[in-house]
């Protein structure tokens, strides 16, 4: 694909076709990248395997990764797509655009909402 991640270039729609996910969960995406400080369009899978490492996906995340030591916005996308795609098939209740981006580290986390 090899297209640029910038915040001004990003083309969230393109993303979102035949992805199955919704604009706001590939945004999420989007943001989560961002948060993982990435240089010339690369983030580090170090950092990314330090923020799973105590998750029950981490295991996947790492056979996934594979030895890679570096990911672009595409080969990410790839993988949080497919790792989205799945939880939402097994917890189909789960809004999982709602919220994302007030915590990017915790990616499949819902913040907690205040009782009314």
């Amino acid at each position: 694909m090899g297209n640029s991640t910038s915040q001004n270039e990003f083309n969230a729609q393109h993303y979102q076709q035949n992805s199955g996910l919704s604009i706001k969960e590939v945004e999420g995406i989007k943001n989560v990248f961002d948060s993982l400080d990435p240089k010339d369009g690369l983030i580090q899978t170090g950092t990314l395997r330090k923020l799973y490492r105590d998750s029950y996906d981490a295991p996947q995340l790492n056979n996934k990764i594979g030895d890679r030591e570096t990911l672009t916005f595409d080969q990410f996308f790839e993988l949080m797509k497919t790792d989205m795609l799945e939880k939402k098939r097994q917890f189909p209740g789960v809004d999982f655009d709602d919220g994302i981006n007030e915590n990017v580290q915790c990616f499949f986390c819902h913040p907690q909402r205040q009782q009314s």
